[in-house]
């Protein structure tokens, strides 16, 4: 997916983000969880919403508005420097629609795989595992991507 010049977007919020962003922290990060069905899919949209409250220049973004069809939020996506993927299992849906719309994942997580968690139907996951996560993910972006930049 191509990001469209500054110039061409038309929902003026989006258009805003992507500026005052980038004039207040140069480069962006897009933490985004696949916020699944099951235990671990829930337990990633509230790991990005941790991320993001500790690194100033990381943000949650709408990875639904991939879609070329929809205009706006999608630019925003496509306008920050590096990508994080949180995925629930190893299905890796996000990670792959990701890749699908031809962005570069920078750090990808699927929890079940890497962090040994079990997959269950339900919203309900041990909010102490989950802090504990975000704090690894939080190490590996300011070791990997902050540092090296």
């Amino acid at each position: 997916m191509d990001k469209k010049p500054l110039e061409e977007i038309k929902m003026g919020s989006a258009k805003e983000t992507i500026i005052n962003q980038h004039k207040k922290f140069g480069k962006t990060i897009s933490v985004n969880g696949c916020f699944g069905s099951s235990n671990i899919g829930q337990m990633t949209g509230f790991i990005a919403r941790e991320i993001v409250k500790a690194i100033p220049n990381a943000f949650m973004r709408c990875p639904i508005a991939l879609y070329p069809e929809v205009e706006g939020p999608s630019q925003v996506l496509l306008y920050d420097d590096f990508n994080v993927v949180i995925d629930g299992c190893r299905g890796c849906c996000l990670k792959k629609t990701f890749e699908k719309a031809g962005l570069k994942v920078d750090l990808s997580y699927a929890l079940d795989e890497d962090f040994g968690l079990e997959k269950s139907s339900g919203p309900d996951f041990d909010e102490n595992k989950m802090m504990e996560i975000a704090d690894k993910i939080v190490g590996d972006i300011k070791t990997k991507i902050l540092d090296r930049d």
